[in-house]
């Protein structure tokens, strides 16, 4: 086998492999803290009131979680099969009860997931999760602090808002942004409300910056830039 047919071999297989971990991924967006959360600072981009106040940590208070100390969380949107759509929200947050700028109880980093699987429909340039279901649902897991021993998983499920009619939106429409040096910027927001064991408030507010390529998007450019090489 020459070197040319060795090369279109090795790239099929690589993006044979590619597709069937992304199978139906149409978007993905790099996500943010939104700077007009109602008890920031510190930002945030989920908050969940009395998350610990639970046993064996019984401990009252808002808790808050920042998307940007690791820069790592992602928001991906599948199509797996014909208008059947699904959104994950997925990385690495940090947070504690809020202290008033910095964090008190449970600080540290903790792995965020949650995954929309019903009702999830395009509206614009963004997507809508029209009504609350049993599928869509999500956690928040302690990577290990002073406070909260590493494992430690805290349940999360989506709850139908109303007003505005929704349980979650991830739309491009300015949502709170005026004033802030986001707006106008062309950020989509994100936004809607879980269900737990904890306080009134527990909610998603977060932005979305431009999309980020899909990885098989990347692996085309890497391979591009090997073949380019290739043929100097």
């Amino acid at each position: 086998m020459n070197h040319s047919s060795l090369l279109v071999f090795s790239c099929a297989a690589a993006l044979a492999l590619v597709g069937s971990a992304n199978a139906g991924l149409i978007a993905s967006f790099q996500l943010a803290d939104h700077p007009d959360g109602n008890i920031n600072p510190p930002p945030y981009g989920v908050r969940f009131d009395d998350i610990f106040n639970v046993a064996p940590f019984n401990q009252p208070g808002n808790a808050t979680f920042s998307f940007d100390a690791f820069d790592n969380v992602v928001l991906s949107v599948f199509e797996d099969a014909p208008n059947d759509y699904r959104i994950t929200i997925a990385g690495t947050v940090f947070g504690g009860v809020d202290a008033g700028g910095s964090y008190g109880f449970g600080a540290g980093a903790y792995s965020l997931f949650f995954e929309y699987e019903a009702n999830v429909s395009p509206s614009g340039t963004g997507w809508i999760v029209t009504n609350e279901d049993p599928l869509n649902d999500g956690t928040i897991t302690s990577l290990g602090n002073p406070d909260v021993p590493n494992g430690t998983v805290f349940t999360l499920e989506d709850e139908f808002g109303n007003p505005p009619g929704f349980s979650f939106a991830f739309l491009q429409d300015e949502h709170r942004l005026a004033g802030h040096p986001q707006a106008n910027q062309g950020y989509w927001v994100g936004r809607g409300w879980f269900e737990g064991h904890g306080g009134i408030t527990r909610d998603f507010l977060f932005i979305g910056k431009v999309p980020t390529p899909g990885a098989g998007t990347a692996l085309l450019l890497g391979l591009g830039f090997v073949t380019g090489r290739r043929r100097r």
